[in-house]
């Protein structure tokens, strides 16, 4: 079974213990707004889902340290954490160390590290990572520590010990860019998934923000732009700018990955046949409907304004059934990144 599948799984087995446990809350919270939001009922083969149970999503307490609670799903975080570890090794050692383009951050720190006296860059990376981490243990709380130390461990080591077993790729910019910052940013967005940081600037960053003030966005920018402009001085003008697409890539990935397959999007339609909208999308989207009252701020109106969140795949299907049912509907259209609740992932309760 691959390692996606088996995510798959065991997040579909934390669903369904979530849901199962808090099923009489929900009665009790969609009575209680029954007068605002009408859910349609799924159908029960698209509720059905394979109840795999490997215990590792599970949030129930194992074990209680100073650090905090171990769950069945710390398990799931660490799986987490060593899978992007391993990707963010492979994508140095393969793709971008080999073609000097960097990725930012304490690694373009420990490459250049390597060019100019030789150490090697996992060792390097550690050791520029584990002062500022015990500091912001220290500072920030142990709290901040356990999961970005792992981090910082596993692919420092990573780096290093497979670098003797990988190939490389040399000579052609389009793939090494592009597939090294893939694979670096789904990395990271694994590690972050698992609310953990892989360290580097980071850590500064937040010191810098708790000490002085400094904002993390305006000093992390200050630090990438450092390191964009040493790496023009050691490996030339034009790994600096492969290193700048190599970053949009990785933020990109990380956005996709944080977000998840999940992703939905919530359409606020103004129209003048609500009735005709509202059954269009409970009947053909089998989703829920929200009906809002506004007024027009010139007209000074009344109008009906239904809300709605769909699947990114149901976007079209969306349009479709507003203009056949009021051709003359206004629909604006949001992303949204994360939906919780009936019909998307469920919003866990946290038993206290």
């Amino acid at each position: 079974m691959s390692t996606a599948r088996i995510f798959s799984a065991v997040t579909y087995a934390a669903q369904d213990i979530d849901r199962d446990e808090n099923r009489n809350a929900d009665d009790a919270d969609t009575a209680d707004n029954a007068d605002r939001l009408e859910f349609h009922p799924r159908s029960p083969r698209r509720l059905r889902r394979p109840r795999l149970v490997f215990g590792l999503a599970s949030r129930r307490v194992l074990l209680s340290t100073r650090w905090g609670n171990v769950t069945g799903r710390s398990f799931y975080n660490l799986a987490l954490i060593a899978a992007g570890c391993l990707l963010m090794a492979l994508a140095v050692d393969v793709f971008l160390d080999p073609n000097n383009v960097v990725p930012g951050g304490f690694t373009a720190l420990a490459m250049f590290a390597n060019r100019w006296w030789g150490w090697p860059v996992g060792v390097t990376l550690l050791a520029l990572n584990v002062p500022f981490l015990l500091i912001g243990m220290r500072v920030l709380g142990l709290a901040f520590g356990p999961k970005t130390l792992l981090a910082i461990l596993l692919s420092s080591l990573a780096i290093d010990l497979l670098r003797p077993l990988l190939p490389t790729v040399r000579g052609e910019p389009l793939l090494y860019t592009l597939y090294g910052g893939l694979l670096y940013g789904l990395g990271m967005g694994l590690v972050f998934r698992a609310n953990a940081t892989t360290g580097g600037t980071e850590i500064p960053a937040k010191l810098l923000e708790h000490f002085y003030g400094v904002r993390m966005s305006g000093s992390l920018l200050a630090m990438d732009v450092v390191v964009l402009l040493l790496a023009a001085f050691f490996f030339g003008l034009a790994p600096a700018l492969y290193a700048l697409i190599a970053a949009w890539v990785m933020a990109r990935v990380i956005d996709f990955v944080e977000e998840g397959f999940a992703a939905a999007s919530t359409a606020f339609i103004i129209t003048s046949a609500p009735e005709a909208v509202r059954a269009a999308i409970i009947e053909q989207l089998e989703r829920g409907v929200t009906i809002l009252r506004g007024e027009g701020g010139y007209s000074r109106a009344e109008r009906i304004v239904l809300m709605t969140t769909v699947g990114r795949r149901q976007l079209g299907a969306l349009r479709q059934a507003v203009s056949a049912a009021d051709a003359d509907a206004f629909m604006v259209i949001n992303p949204s990144h994360e939906v919780l609740g009936e019909g998307f992932k469920p919003l866990t309760r946290v038993k206290r």
